[in-house]
């Protein structure tokens, strides 16, 4: 996929576009020099349309809110300076600005964290997605099998090629008691059909109250956002609170689309697509490979590390080894579910 795409679809454009907005509102209109005065206007626009196409999921009136601020200001600042009335409003509309500026990517900034959840083999995983989950290639392995491959957890998958929140619920009835932690990677497809936000939130709503349970855990990846359909982040994250459901940052999912041949078309996983997303998803919640690797001294589960080679060492050194990375294991404290 193209770079570009990937960088406004993961949201991070809205920290550079607040920077040359912020500076463009604290700096008064160059005079004179018709190249500044150029810089300067591109810097207002640029850095207003990274803004807007990094779709942050803020509430309605916090978009108003910026708009409104923004407009007023860029059409306040070109009036006569002398004029109190056009002064006050720039100032007022400029500081309110500058306060948006800073809250919202500070707010976002937060989000950014990769959820860490402790499971183990005890664990039984099930995966309700769309195409990103389930492949469309019968001989390239999805990421739900790559990662029971390399951490030896059981994993059901249930995702289906073009599925979307409605078929998500048809798939959650197929979840049983004993399913004690759920994945859901869905809503890609609704996002560019016709389906509204109030409807995806119904739905949705509906899909996490029939999977919440006392001893399950949820988990449910951020959608990558377009402007004009922001409250499908804003329904993701309303109900995540409400149902205790940890949300992976988008910025991850973009990361692995992202990589080296990661997809086949530009958005489904190729075979190291499918290896990368199945590290990803390790690393959300805890899980080390199904044999120790011995190229890192580290219990970490790092993107592009897998179970190591066969070693040469002897097998003094490997017990040593194997000693160490169960030591330095013991330290990490990831959150615990009860």
């Amino acid at each position: 996929m193209n770079p570009a795409a990937l960088f406004l679809a993961s949201g991070d454009s809205l920290y550079p576009g607040a920077l040359l907005l912020g500076l463009a509102v604290m700096t008064a209109r160059p005079s004179g020099s018709r190249r500044l005065q150029s810089l300067h206007s591109l810097a207002i626009w640029l850095g207003f349309s990274l803004i807007v196409m990094a779709s942050p999921p803020v509430s309605g009136w916090m978009a108003v809110v910026f708009l409104a601020a923004f407009f007023l200001w860029f059409v306040a600042k070109g009036r006569v300076r002398g004029d109190l009335i056009w002064t006050r409003l720039r100032v007022t509309a400029a500081a309110i600005l500058l306060v948006w500026l800073l809250a919202v990517p500070s707010s976002e900034l937060l989000r950014r964290r990769m959820p860490r959840i402790h499971v183990d083999a005890s664990y039984h995983l099930v995966v309700i997605g769309d195409s990103i989950s389930s492949g469309i290639d019968a001989h390239t392995p999805a990421w739900p099998t790559v990662l029971q491959r390399q951490t030896g957890v059981p994993v059901q998958n249930l995702s289906r090629a073009g599925a979307g929140i409605v078929e998500a619920r048809a798939m959650a009835s197929r979840v049983q008691s004993k399913d004690t932690l759920i994945l859901i990677e869905i809503g890609g497809n609704d996002l560019l059909s016709g389906m509204s936000s109030a409807e995806f939130g119904q739905a949705l709503e509906s899909l996490l109250s029939s999977l919440s349970m006392p001893g399950r855990t949820l988990v449910m990846f951020e959608l990558p956002l377009l402007p004009h359909k922001i409250g499908f982040g804003q329904m993701q994250r309303r109900l995540s609170t409400k149902y205790g459901v940890f949300l992976v940052p988008k910025h991850f999912f973009t990361r692995v689309l992202g990589g080296t041949d990661a997809t086949s078309d530009g958005l489904h996983l190729s075979e190291s697509g499918a290896r990368q997303m199945a590290t990803l998803v390790a690393q959300v919640l805890c899980l080390q490979p199904a044999r120790p690797a011995t190229r890192s001294s580290s219990s970490e589960f790092r993107p592009g590390i897998y179970p190591a080679r066969r070693s040469s060492r002897s097998p003094a050194a490997t017990a040593v080894t194997l000693g160490f990375l169960m030591g330095a294991s013991a330290g990490s404290a990831p959150i615990t579910l009860k």
